[in-house]
């Protein structure tokens, strides 16, 4: 029995060596999947604007144009007159500031943009639903640069579009619009 003691004391730290690597592997792995989800998470959420779908204007005007609620022009699939604002309407829009079919350089003078109420993220592109979406053309001679996600104020007057609710298509034109650059105190000052 003595050599089978020489052997309990070798075999036991080869136990605890392969424990410690084990561990060691294992400690491992879980960093190496926790610490790319993490990061993801911070910089969406750094990166990621506040959502005005759901907002409500505080007050119903500002000068002659009415004050958008982004509901307001949801559409049900066969109506084409189903949302809360009519063609011809003068109104302003908060929004953000989108390429419309064809990829637009940031600083790039543009004549047009797509004005959506959601920016998305690096992660998460913004949805794209027709009756979500303005397709905004500025008055004549009134190009600005184009800065992709910026918040903006445009005002104009209202057009709807046939065509699909669901769809990538703009069904809302805002024709002799203008714009100006806007800044996140906007929201928390025109709505709730």
């Amino acid at each position: 029995m003595p050599g089978t003691r020489r052997r309990q004391p070798k075999q036991a730290g080869q136990q605890k060596a392969l424990s410690r690597r084990a561990a060691r592997i294992v400690i491992v792995l879980v960093a190496c999947i926790f610490v790319p989800v993490v990061a993801t998470l911070v910089l969406t959420t750094r990166a990621s604007a506040p959502d005005l779908f759901d907002l409500t204007p505080v007050v119903a005007r500002s000068d002659q144009y009415l004050i958008l609620a982004w509901p307001e022009l949801e559409r049900a699939r066969t109506a084409l007159n189903a949302g809360g604002v009519s063609s011809g309407t003068m109104i302003r829009a908060l929004g953000y500031m989108m390429e419309a079919d064809r990829p637009i350089r940031d600083g790039e003078r543009v004549q047009s943009f797509v004005l959506l109420p959601d920016a998305g993220n690096t992660v998460h592109p913004a949805h794209r639903f027709g009756d979500q979406m303005i397709d905004v053309r500025l008055e004549a001679g009134s190009e600005v640069p184009f800065s992709a996600r910026s918040l903006v104020w445009v005002w104009g007057t209202l057009r709807m579009l046939p065509g699909n609710p669901s769809g990538d298509v703009p069904l809302y034109v805002l024709e002799h619009a203008r714009t100006k650059p806007a800044d996140k105190a906007d929201i928390q000052k025109y709505f709730k």
